[in-house]
């Protein structure tokens, strides 16, 4: 069988010249000289004992013979370099373990993800939540983990990558119900409440001018996602993260109250094994999620305060 088979080295020379239908496109496309696609050429036709290409005056035209053995050495190529692809993944780690909120990985993560898993088919991305209000909580391993506030840990680095901006959300049919015209209508209809942001309606109200009192009466729900969909169906006005109801504001499922009045948090924060340098798949999601939390941005022009620093 091997005495069967044309010095590799011309294989290549002659897939470029069949593609290209120019010997001078497969000269530039290989980097080396017109001439020398020629005499791969004729080893090639020498070995086979028959021409491969017709000349012509704007190129060549691979003869019926040489389009069928095309094919065959395409396949074989293509075969070879997803292998040697393969060949150098191997023993590097393609699978990205990410640990967020429910509701950041409901609301912001999700949506986004399938452009990636588009982009980057060879890399997988295991997501987990975690409904835990402390990092000290989480036990699961993971490459990145997302949270509302900075973190620390041997072996890790974290940074800033989206920012976490909330403010008074309603259904369009709940605020037909009950017209809101001044920051103060909100003390008099039913709000929503989250229990890890329990002070957050106080806030927003003295930061609006209202002055209310210690404990806002309501209804108070655990998660962020549970508190959205009690808004969505007209049970109140609902204190919600501006990033993680975009595609609501967007198609009018919900509304936004207010906009000149907003609270600011220490945005989320993205901590990933320091070793990403090394882990080409890590290093390509942190990269994607930095994009998609800069595309997502409130206002990248300014730098806020905390209003609420240091919650999950």
């Amino acid at each position: 069988m091997s005495s069967f088979l044309p010095p590799l080295k011309t294989l290549k020379v002659f897939e470029a010249a069949v593609r290209t239908r120019s010997l001078t496109l497969a000269a530039h496309e290989l980097f080396i000289t017109h001439s020398a696609v020629s005499q791969q050429i004729k080893v090639l036709e020498e070995h086979f004992g028959q021409p491969l290409f017709l000349r012509q005056s704007r190129g060549v035209e691979p003869t019926e013979a040489a389009l069928a053995f095309y094919a065959e050495v395409k396949a074989s190529l293509d075969r070879i370099a997803l292998a040697a692809e393969q060949l150098t993944l191997t023993g590097k780690s393609r699978v990205v373990r990410l640990i967020a909120a429910p509701s950041v990985a409901m609301r912001w993560l999700i949506p986004r993800l399938s452009q990636f898993q588009i982009d980057n088919p060879r890399i997988e991305v295991r997501v987990t939540t975690t409904m835990s209000e402390y990092f000290e909580d989480v036990k699961d391993p993971f490459d990145v983990i997302l949270w509302r506030s900075p973190l620390e840990r041997s072996g890790y680095e974290c940074i800033r990558f989206l920012d976490d901006v909330s403010a008074p959300l309603a259904s369009p049919h709940f605020l037909e119900l009950h017209p809101i015209k001044v920051p103060r209508d909100l003390v008099e209809v039913s709000l929503i409440h989250l229990s890890s942001r329990a002070a957050a309606w106080s806030q927003w109200l003295n930061k609006a001018g209202v002055a209310v009192r210690r404990k806002m009466p309501g209804t108070v729900y655990e998660h962020f996602f549970l508190s959205l969909q009690a808004a969505a169906t007209d049970l109140g006005v609902a204190m919600g993260t501006l990033a993680l109801v975009d595609d609501d504001l967007a198609h009018g499922r919900l509304k936004q109250l207010f906009p000149e009045v907003v609270l600011h948090g220490e945005g989320f924060h993205m901590m990933y094994r320091s070793a990403a340098d090394s882990n080409p798949a890590l290093k390509t999601f942190i990269n994607w999620l930095t994009q998609m939390g800069q595309a997502s941005a409130y206002d990248p022009e300014r730098t806020h305060p905390a209003d609420f620093p240091g919650e999950h």
